[in-house]
């Protein structure tokens, strides 16, 4: 019987697909809507800070779900290395 709960490949897994959910996210809140709008227009600073925190916060959140999702339900399929082999 192994010595942990969660397995050290669902460890990694769960690593990566933090990192990945997390910065697909940023990259997808960033370049869109208010944050571009209020940085060409000039807009308050602090409301431009706020808006910030919020898009890096949101993200964190994004990748927060993803690890714990994938620690609960374990390896997706499409994360298997037997599948990335075949691609």
């Amino acid at each position: 019987m192994p010595d942990t709960i969660v397995p050290d490949t669902t460890l990694i897994a769960a690593k990566r697909g933090f990192v990945r959910t997390s910065s697909q996210a940023l990259a997808t809140t960033i370049p869109t809507g208010a944050l571009t709008g209020m940085a060409l227009s000039g807009a308050d600073p602090v409301a431009m800070a706020w808006s910030v925190a919020a898009a890096v916060i949101s993200s964190v959140l994004a990748g927060a779900a993803s690890y714990l999702s994938i620690l609960s339900a374990g390896i997706p399929e499409e994360y298997q290395p037997d599948r990335a082999t075949r691609a």
